[in-house]
């Protein structure tokens, strides 16, 4: 079970995701091969299949992200899915959207992740995933 940060573009007005209007059209982060220079400068040693997804071990997690695009195709966003607990995927994901100029939202807490509440929107998720774990049992 993966907690998943999205990396676009966002409103700045925006101060939750239902405030964005149905008609919003993203603006690019940048072309493929931007971005994936952006992921490799955040996350030193990320790893890219040929499908196009990379992968990274981080200090008490791992993180993947489907980067496929080609190298001068625009890429509207990122997403990253996030396997293990440690404060530490939370400030790259931060350091991530920082580095494209953009804003990280999560699915812990349903809200925009931001220095001030990372350390609550991981423990949202690693509730909701004790919770969704035992539920399922051995």
């Amino acid at each position: 079970m993966s907690w998943d940060v999205f990396i676009m573009r966002f409103p700045p007005e925006a101060g939750a995701i239902d405030e964005i209007p149905d008609d919003w059209d993203p603006p690019s982060l940048g072309t493929g091969r931007e971005v994936r220079g952006a992921l490799a400068e955040v996350l030193p040693g990320i790893e890219y299949s040929p499908s196009g997804w990379g992968d990274f071990e981080g200090p008490g997690f791992s993180l993947s992200t489907p980067v496929n695009e080609a190298d001068d195709a625009p890429v509207t966003g990122v997403s990253l899915f996030i396997h293990g607990d440690s404060e530490a995927a939370a400030q790259a994901a931060l350091a991530l959207a920082d580095t494209l100029k953009a804003r990280a939202f999560e699915t812990g807490s349903g809200d925009f992740l931001t220095a001030d509440s990372a350390r609550s929107a991981l423990d949202s998720w690693r509730a909701y995933r004790d919770r969704a774990l035992d539920e399922r049992g051995p």
